[in-house]
């Protein structure tokens, strides 16, 4: 798990050391709020059955040419859904997948704006996730407790990201406003057949 782990943290450094030195790169931190389900390929959600969890992480935009950048990201998030069933299980439970995401974007800065210093953009990519822990917790429980398997059930989690977003000034600072998309391409271990990854997210970032 470790060794995952560490080849992430070292790739999302090699996309940073591959920037020209001449770009005018910008670092960045974001934080908030991740809405997530489990469900079939092609679905968005299911149901009502959504978790609720904080997500966040570091950033680097990093111009490319004219509009265009690259974004690659270190972020944590937390993956779920409630109200779940199986046949092993009948009664109903909460399930939980902690993961190090990394997606490296492409980011489209638009001539879209709201004042003369607030910017629109959207952006757009594959990530890659390691998963940290999972899970569960019984209906009328109040503790998580921790899935018990092996090294080799922690499978990574495959996906793209889709999002929009506004930078806009507050004082001397320059913040971000992020919505975005992930759905997940890999299965999810231990859940019904085609099961992946889905989350909304909504966070505020600094821009350094």
């Amino acid at each position: 798990m470790k060794t995952k782990i560490l080849a992430l943290v070292i790739f999302t450094m090699a996309i940073i050391l591959t920037v020209p030195v001449y770009a005018q790169v910008s670092f960045g931190t974001r934080h908030g709020l991740a809405i997530s389900t489990l469900a079939k390929t092609g679905d968005l959600y299911d149901n009502d059955e959504m978790h609720f969890s904080y997500t966040g992480g570091i950033f680097v935009v990093a111009p490319i040419k004219g509009v265009f950048a690259v974004q690659p990201e270190l972020n944590y998030i937390c993956k779920g859904r409630s109200n779940e069933t199986t046949e092993f299980i009948e009664t109903s439970y909460q399930s939980r997948y902690h993961y190090l995401q990394i997606p490296v974007l492409a980011r489209f800065n638009t001539n879209l704006s709201m004042t003369e210093n607030t910017k629109v953009y959207f952006n757009a990519g594959p990530y890659v996730s390691a998963l940290l822990k999972s899970q569960n917790k019984p209906d009328g429980s109040s503790e998580w407790k921790d899935d018990s398997y092996s090294g080799v059930d922690k499978d990574p989690d495959l996906g793209l990201v889709l999002g929009m977003g506004v930078t806009f000034p507050v004082k001397k600072l320059t913040l971000q406003a992020d919505l975005r998309y992930d759905m997940g391409l890999s299965e999810v271990n231990f859940q019904p057949e085609d099961y992946h990854t889905k989350a909304l997210s909504l966070t505020i970032g600094i821009i350094f």
